[in-house]
């Protein structure tokens, strides 16, 4: 067991690092009045790489160092792809919030379609520009060239998912096993692709790349279904109308009034406006909520099972047990 305060102290450590790192990419934009504020105000969100509670909050943007950590000791060199990974993801914060039209504090409702969309291609560009910042750190520029790879190749899948998100999740008779393939592809992609680089720049063999890539899957399942479970009890994805994973159990586990009341509360065309709270208990009622919280433990326990694996191999796994409390 780490003690709290050295896991604070360490955090805060890999946490500035990051910052900095990211301040360093972001620093071509800084002389243009006004775009260097608008492309780091998505960037201080919680979970993000300017986020001052990304030190005492699960350290998501530290994940791919603490992967490359967990197998070689080291993390710095890889910091550049830690921060082009932050950047890609939020600048996928900015194209859904622009996509969805559902969040009043966004950068697109601030300041319209317009501005937002120029500025996650900001981010976009300046994340390929982090990548190749890896150089400076001493690594081989083979190895650039297949880090832009990996990560195109999973932010391509990212991509495919939102579109089947955008197409399919309106539906309210989506399956199951259709919201866990676009979860799959949208959400836990992106933190595959965190293990992934991780283990990839820690110069791990095939084998042990492959099972952090498998870890970061099943942690992003788990960490979109806690979102989920979130969602139905602060009432947010209610309001949104969002068939998340708790939706969909229990529009196929209902009949009658019940059924009736969420595809009131649910349905896109439906004007009627449900209170949260009524939807929630119906929900916590039906078992909904129990078995979202079954599936995320499924998930949780299947990277248990891989640490547990890769720590029978000799690898320090203490921060990596962060993601799984």
């Amino acid at each position: 067991m780490i003690p709290s305060g050295h896991l604070v102290m360490w955090q805060e450590k890999q946490v500035e690092l990051l910052r900095r790192e990211i301040g360093t990419v972001l620093a071509p934009v800084s002389t243009v009045a006004g775009l260097h504020e608008l492309v780091e105000e998505p960037l201080t969100k919680t979970r993000r790489g300017l986020s001052v509670e990304g030190a005492y909050d699960k350290p998501w943007p530290l994940l791919p160092l603490i992967v490359c950590e967990a197998i070689s000791g080291h993390y710095k060199h890889i910091l550049p792809a830690a921060a082009a990974l932050q950047l890609l993801i939020t600048a996928g914060d900015v194209f859904d919030d622009i996509e969805d039209t559902d969040y009043p504090q966004s950068l697109a409702d601030k300041y319209g379609p317009a501005v937002a969309t120029n500025v996650a291609t900001t981010l976009l560009i300046l994340a390929e520009k982090a990548i190749t910042r890896l150089k400076t750190r001493g690594v081989a520029e083979y190895m650039i060239v297949r880090v832009i790879n990996v990560v195109n190749s999973f932010y391509v899948t990212a991509c495919a998912g939102q579109h089947l998100d955008l197409t399919l999740s309106s539906k309210m008779d989506i399956s199951e096993d259709e919201y866990v393939k676009i979860t799959g592809m949208k959400s836990a992609s992106q933190v595959e692709c965190a293990c992934h680089i991780g283990a990839l720049l820690a110069m791990a063999n095939q084998e042990l790349i492959n099972t952090f890539t498998v870890f970061g899957y099943n942690l992003g399942m788990a960490a979109q279904i806690t979102n989920d479970i979130h969602g139905i009890t602060q009432g947010t994805d209610i309001l949104k109308r969002k068939i998340s994973l708790p939706i969909i159990y229990a529009l196929a586990q209902t009949n009658g009034k019940v059924y009736d009341q969420l595809e009131l509360a649910f349905g896109k065309l439906s004007e009627s406006v449900s209170d949260p709270t009524q939807i929630r208990d119906l929900l916590f009622h039906c078992g909904a909520v129990h078995y979202a919280t079954i599936k995320m433990e499924h998930y949780k326990q299947r990277a248990r099972d891989i640490i547990s694996e890769v720590e029978g191999a000799g690898i320090s796994i203490g921060h990596l047990n962060l993601f799984l409390e």
